[in-house]
């Protein structure tokens, strides 16, 4: 059974726009803790599609299947599309480039993709979502997701369906809060946290708010690129520049030191904040670093918080990048077209080859190439480049996380809540022992989108997908013939671990079900082409990946192998700062014309939790004066800032100047 997106026709190629160009500089330039920074909550899975389905129509996405054309010439050409490489080429393709984005796949997305089945005797389509499914920061209009402004630079967005909480099984017992301060701190602290839980909450918070507030209201990780034209970009939010509590390298540093410093010693809070870094990143708090949890308790416990999905799922999440990308003449998307090689001609790489074993075309590309595969993939497509060997030596240092296992379900909702609500939430986690969340079979995500969306499932059923969240040992499984009768063993035993999980919430599940796929890291492997079926790298805080630019000149790299590394806003900051580096200035400050402004309103640090009791006077005054002394220092450390880049700024603007200059002396054509 397969699942074929649907063609529509192209738009003619748009005419070329006359914009001056002043190109970006080749030196690198590295922005560490803005690449570190993360755009919202995010699911800590990249999962797949398991089964193809009987070939019908993908209403969410648009796309184009491959065939044998003649040889097209492109200003770059974008090698999967992820949600990295759909970022990539939807801000090139906003500001002017005519892209081409080439998926072996049937549907795009990558691991955000969305597949299709069909249940005998039942009308309808269970729609399941491979990977992500939790989301925040993207409803608003105005907020400080990376994903949420590349949409405003697309022009193209999904519709956003707000819910406001999730459930979690813990060893302790079940942990169902909303999202946000309130009921964290009056529901779940008094029950699992030690004697002096609430205190040290409240101190962690107070540490953490000053931090969150500079990651949350700071310059959009959508200035970074990876030259001295950075200092051009940056300007342009030096209002919005505040500074780091002890210093920026505290961004870097493991949250677990974080969490020593501010004197957190209450098992259930370090669980807790364990569990979320762990779903962030794959790693507990000893290797995430502080900027992204900074960001996520920033995001989780601000003023009015609330989880998002997208209506229509991933498909539809997808579907608007897509759509950013070929509404712009000349664009494209293509499906099926798997990328064999990159051409590589007098230094630089000049375009690519692909399908080579259905007749095979090639696509030249004016200004670059950039890879959105996996850096194993990536480094096999260039085979007439091997002085890049020793560049890409620089991964093997990074270990692998490990891989999962799936069930994607669809099933009766005889009895239950026909929607998300308090007593049956969307999403839910179950974690057996916290010791060791890293273990295998210990964690499980499950998610039920239809309890959110019902047009996900037909009238009177659910979809559900479980998966354990990179825990999952390839190496148990490499070995294994799939058609062998050990593995149809292994799977089983795969079910029936997913089966509980999603049983905690769901009751007789067994009779419910109606349509059940299980995957394993072999069908991580073949669906997202990677190696191993990992996760991603395994990389701890303060490392960092390596950047987008590569010494080969024209050719770039982006998504989970490149900064800030693995999780759905992490890949959109690698889109986009890839693409950034393909711009000049003025194109770039054009992109960022598009992004609306924003304010993260961040809860207050003495919550009415603490039952409001009100300071000391002097307390009050201790307060006051310490606010004073930190807008004092702010407002010196920015005018210290700006002196700094003064010099820089100037350089810059000087060699625009220069380059208007020569290219006002140049006689018209």
């Amino acid at each position: 059974m397969s699942c074929v997106l649907s063609g529509r026709s192209w738009l003619e190629r748009r005419e070329s726009q006359s914009m001056r160009f002043w190109g970006p500089s080749r030196r690198s330039f590295r922005w560490g803790a803005w690449h570190r920074v993360a755009g919202g909550l995010l699911s800590a899975s990249y999962p797949l599609g398991l089964k193809r389905l009987r070939s019908r129509r993908n209403r969410g996405v648009v796309g184009m299947r491959a065939k044998p054309a003649v040889e097209s010439e492109y200003d770059v050409v974008v090698i999967g599309s992820g949600l990295a490489g759909l970022t990539c080429a939807g801000v090139l393709a906003a500001a002017g480039k005519r892209v081409c984005v080439l998926e072996s796949h049937y549907v795009p997305g990558g691991a955000a993709h969305t597949f299709r089945a069909r249940a005998k005797g039942i009308e309808g389509d269970f729609c399941f979502d491979s990977g992500p499914s939790l989301y925040g920061g993207l409803s608003g209009e105005r907020t400080s997701s990376p994903l949420k402004h590349v949409y405003q630079i697309l022009g193209e967005e999904p519709k956003w369906i707000q819910y406001d909480r999730w459930n979690a099984f813990i060893p302790e017992g079940e942990a169902n809060a909303a999202i946000g301060y309130e009921e964290f701190v009056t529901k779940l602290l008094p029950r699992f946290g030690g004697p002096n839980a609430q205190e040290q909450w409240q101190r962690l918070m107070q540490n953490i708010v000053p931090m969150a507030d500079a990651i949350c209201n700071g310059p959009p990780p959508a200035f970074v690129r990876e030259d001295v034209g950075a200092a051009v970009t940056l300007a342009r939010y030096l209002p919005k520049l505040k500074a780091i509590p002890g210093g920026p390298q505290k961004l870097s540093e493991p949250f677990s030191k974080f969490l020593e410093d501010a004197g957190v010693t209450d098992p259930f809070i370090k669980n807790w904040m364990d569990m979320f870094a762990f779903l962030l990143q794959g790693l507990p708090c000893y290797g995430a670093p502080t900027s992204m949890m900074a960001y996520m308790m920033g995001d989780l416990y601000k003023k009015n918080t609330c989880l998002d999905f997208p209506k229509g799922g991933n498909e539809a999440l997808v579907g608007a990048l897509v759509r950013g990308i070929e509404k712009h003449p000349g664009c494209k998307v293509i499906l099926k077209a798997h990328v064999d090689e990159v051409i590589v001609e007098g230094g630089r790489a000049a375009g690519v080859r692909y399908n080579s074993t259905s007749g095979g075309s090639s696509i030249r590309a004016r200004e670059a190439v950039v890879s959105n595969a996996d850096w194993q993939v990536t480094q096999k497509l260039l085979k007439g480049a091997p002085e890049l060997e020793e560049y890409f030596s620089q991964w093997t240092k990074y270990p692998l996380l490990k891989s999962f296992i799936h069930l994607h379900l669809g099933f009766r909702g005889d009895g239950l809540p026909p929607s998300h609500c308090a007593e049956f939430p969307a999403q839910w986690g179950v974690f057996n022992d916290w010791s060791d969340l890293e273990a295998p079979r210990n964690a499980v995500l499950v998610s039920c989108p239809s309890m959110l969306d019902s047009d996900l499932a037909p009238p009177g059923h659910h979809v559900v997908h479980a998966y354990t969240p990179a825990t999952e040992p390839w190496e148990d499984w490499a070995p294994v013939d799939p058609k062998s009768e050990e593995y149809k063993k292994k799977k089983r035993e795969a079910r029936d671990f997913l089966y509980a999980a999603v049983g905690k919430q769901v009751p007789n599940l067994e009779d419910r079900v109606v349509i059940e796929l299980v995957g394993t890291p072999l069908t991580h492997r073949r669906f997202l082409r990677k190696p191993s079926g990992a996760y991603g790298l395994r990389v701890t805080a303060p490392e960092m990946l390596p950047g987008h630019k590569t010494p080969l000149e024209g050719f770039h790299m982006c998504g989970d192998s490149t900064a800030p590394g693995i999780g759905v806003p992490a890949v959109v900051m690698s889109g986009h700062i890839c693409a950034n580096n393909l711009l000049s200035i003025p194109e770039h400050w054009q992109v960022l014309d598009r992004i609306k402004d924003w304010r993260t309103e961040l809860e207050a640090t003495q919550h009415e939790a603490s039952r409001g009791e009100p300071c000391c006077q002097d307390e009050q005054s201790a307060h006051r004066k310490h606010s004073l002394q930190h807008l004092e220092k702010k407002v010196l450390q920015n005018c210290l800032r700006l002196r700094n880049l003064l010099p820089s700024l100037q350089t810059v603007l000087q060699a625009v100047l220069q380059e208007e200059v020569r290219e006002d002396d140049c006689p018209q054509e």
